[in-house]
């Protein structure tokens, strides 16, 4: 069964939130923080507050075993842009005693359905490269690749020359 978050489910949410963090924290120090369930109960108890954040569990009896964040963003009109309204999924997670059973499928399935409830032409997310899992299972529900981004680290010379 999947359904909305309630303040009931923080606690639960926090951990997979602090947990999926760590992850990009090991992957990318240089670039990601680690935070504790506190903040990461803090956070979520805000976005729970917002009307253009939608965040929905599923459930395995009265066990949340996976959840994802959506949120409603849009990109002005520029000279290269026409103007965007879309879907941002910002994290999708499954608890690892629940994963390669259907369960992320469901959650995307639902994400879509929520995305079209709310007339949303398109969802977007984000996928590490290191990530290939999580990449099969968003290619397996219909999301291809949409640009890239590429990064080039710059090592300083720390003696100035």
């Amino acid at each position: 069964m999947i359904r909305d978050a309630s303040d009931g489910d923080l606690g639960c949410l926090a951990d997979a939130l602090v947990r999926v963090q760590h992850l990009h924290a090991d992957a990318y120090p240089s670039i990601y923080r680690r935070f504790t369930r506190a903040d990461a109960v803090s956070h979520l108890d805000a976005s729970l507050a917002k009307p253009d954040i939608t965040i929905r569990v599923a459930c395995d009896s009265a066990k949340i075993i996976g959840h994802y964040v959506l949120a409603i963003e849009s990109t002005p009109e520029s000279m290269f842009k026409h103007p965007q309204r879309f879907g941002h999924l910002h994290q999708i997670e499954v608890d690892p005693k629940y994963r390669r059973r259907g369960v992320g499928k469901c959650l995307l399935d639902d994400a879509s359905l929520i995305s079209a409830k709310l007339g949303l032409p398109r969802v977007v997310l984000d996928v590490w490269a290191f990530n290939a899992v999580a990449r099969r299972l968003f290619d397996s529900v219909g999301f291809s690749a949409f640009g890239s981004k590429l990064v080039l680290d710059i090592k300083s010379n720390q003696n100035g020359g």
